[in-house]
This record gives structure tokens, sequence and C-alpha cells, in this order.
């Protein structure tokens, strides 16, 4: 698909299916946890982004799922799977487009550094439908891909002191770029991270024709009586484990 088409059909759909999430948002409908769905199945579609599932999901809330992150697409992605909102810092609330986006997703915007927010989730999950998962990213930026960064255990202290809150660990790895395997002259093209523009970024990855990626969602947790800093440690190891089970099943 050309790139010109590609940009035409991103922002046709944001135009009708925009408008009709603002509405369900003010409203505080139900409906408004499947719009970004359905948004998100059919950007991949333009995108040509294939994803394989690995896992079952659950259907137990409230719900934390954590993993690994690599790029802006890891959201589009994670968005086509199940009903989730994510944390984000609150710079992304101005950003020009993506602002708009993340706040038709049910953002839940913090500041950087104010982990009390996170602390909140219990209390936000009650104004949010039952049925949305929060989306967190414990090494909290992104990376190259080639590895996965230490997972900041602060992240963590929500399940302290909330014994309803559940925890599923997901592994996001990218495998095939333009139908070859990804190696590292291509994972740029979809990694986002450092100082590289988000325009330049942007216009280099939606020329490229397919993608191919796979989610492993990992079996729930169970937290009891663990701290925060154990739950980090067993998360990123879970991580780790499902990004080469992921390879494997290329092989």
């Amino acid at each position: 698909m050309f790139l010109p088409l590609k940009v035409f059909l991103i922002f046709l759909i944001i135009l009708v299916l925009g408008p009709i999430q603002y509405i369900l948002i003010k409203s505080k409908l139900r409906q408004r946890i499947y719009i970004p769905i359905i948004f998100h199945k059919v950007l991949l579609k333009i995108l040509g982004v294939k994803v394989k599932l690995i896992g079952k999901k659950t259907s137990i809330r409230p719900l934390i799922l954590s993993g690994n992150h690599t790029s802006y697409i890891d959201i589009i992605i994670l968005g086509s799977i199940m009903p989730i909102c994510f944390i984000a810092k609150q710079e992304i609330k101005s950003w020009f487009l993506f602002g708009f986006l993340a706040k038709m997703q049910n953002t839940i915007f913090i500041k950087r550094k104010n982990f009390k927010a996170l602390e909140n989730i219990k209390n936000i999950n009650k104004e949010l439908d039952s049925k949305s998962a929060i989306v967190l990213f414990p090494e909290g930026t992104t990376n190259s891909g080639k590895k996965i960064l230490n997972f900041k255990s602060s992240l963590f202290n929500l399940f302290e002191s909330n014994n309803t809150l559940r925890l599923q660990n997901f592994s996001l790895c990218y495998t095939h770029v333009n139908d070859m395997p990804i190696d590292n002259r291509t994972r740029p093209q979809i990694s986002w991270y450092g100082d590289m523009s988000i325009v330049t970024h942007l216009l280099n990855f939606l020329k490229l024709s397919s993608i191919k990626a796979t989610v492993v969602l990992h079996p729930v947790m169970q937290l009891e009586g663990q701290n925060r800093k154990t739950i980090s440690i067993l998360s990123i190891k879970q991580v780790k484990e499902g990004i080469i089970t992921a390879l494997k099943k290329l092989n």
C-alpha cells in the first residue's frame, strides 16, 4: 500500500471513529471500551502488521498488563487484543495527534515522578469499565528491542496495598520486516527510542510493506505476600522467557 494511501486511510478512520469515541467517553457509556479495539484492528490492517497471539486472555479484573516496550506500535498491537487503557506521562497529553489518540484510549496521565498516582489505580479502575485492563510498561521507556531493560520496582508498589489487583505479564516481540527476519539493520525501523525524531521515524515506518509480531500472554501471577521488588524480579524473568518462546515458535 502506497504511503499517501496509508496516511489518507489513517486520518479517515480517525475522523470516523474519533467523534463517536469522544461522545461515548463524555457520556461514560460502556461502548467506549470497544471503539479503540476496532480502531487498532483496522489500523494494523492499514499498516500491514500481523500479530500472532500465544497464551490466553483473562477475564479477571481489576487487572494490570505489564511487559516490555519497544515502540509506539506496541500500543496499537496491545489495543487490538482486549479492552485496555494506558498509563502515560503527562507531556503526551499535549502532543499533536498522539495526545488526542491517547485521550480516546482512556489513558491515565501522570507526572513522570509522581508514582503516587499509580498507587491510586484501584480508585481509577472503579471509574473505568470493569472490563478494561490497565497497561504498565515497567521499563519506564522504550529501547532498541535487543534486550529488556530493568523493571522499575517502584511501579509495582500498588500491588502491596491492593490485594484485589491481579497481574498478567506479556512479552512483545517483532519478528519480521517486509517478510524478512528482523535484524540490526531493520530493527530501528520498528523500535523508537532515545533521541529519534517521532515524525521521521513514523514516516519511515509507514513506508514498510509488512511487519510481523508475536505477543505472549503469560498466566496471571499469584502475588499474595510478595513485595514490589520480588514482583519486579519475577515479572522481568517471565517477560524474558516469553521472548525466547516467541522466537522458538519461528523455527
